[in-house]
């Protein structure tokens, strides 16, 4: 179920699920669309794109496999932009904010912002049901469990995104 939800809260788009904070309708604020591949001066504007009062909360949400691409990243002095965690316990940074990673972020995108203005509804509790009398032939157990959860980006400038070309 935490997949499931995850993968909504990131991508869901409103009919029949929350909607998430990548879609193109009701979630973020699309700050710019890269034509080529990833620059570090293109992070520098994903950050200082977001408006000043939602920079001291931010943090980006990004798929592993962008991450990837960004850990390459040098400053004009050469410096990598990441600088991994050395403490038990800590994120890792890009620019000094936290980096969050999720299986379910898209490739093609990046995510900056300050995730508090993202609300979520949990309406009651989780109900579990044991399925026996279909399974029972197979000597297996079923199960179903159901929930009711909505969540929606109330603030959409309090987070950007920003969309790569041509990644996989």
């Amino acid at each position: 179920m935490a997949k499931a939800e995850e993968d909504a809260f990131l991508n869901g788009n409103g009919t029949g699920k929350p909607t998430g904070i990548f879609d193109a309708t009701h979630g973020e604020h699309l700050l710019n669309t890269l034509s080529a591949g990833i620059k570090s001066d293109d992070m520098l504007d994903l950050v200082y794109g977001l408006k000043r009062p939602y920079r001291k909360g931010a943090s980006f949400i990004m798929n592993d496999g962008t991450l990837a691409q960004l850990r390459k990243l040098k400053d004009n002095n050469g410096a990598y932009i990441w600088q991994p965690s050395y403490q038990a316990g800590e994120p890792d940074h890009v620019l000094g904010y936290e980096v969050h990673t999720s299986a379910y972020a898209p490739k093609d995108a990046i995510s900056f912002g300050d995730y508090k203005y993202y609300n979520i509804g949990d309406r009651g509790s989780r109900s579990f049901k044991q399925l026996n009398e279909l399974f029972v032939g197979n000597g297996m157990i079923g199960y179903v469990a159901k929930e009711r959860v909505d969540g929606k980006l109330i603030l959409p400038e309090a987070v950007q995104i920003m969309k790569l070309k041509g990644a996989e």
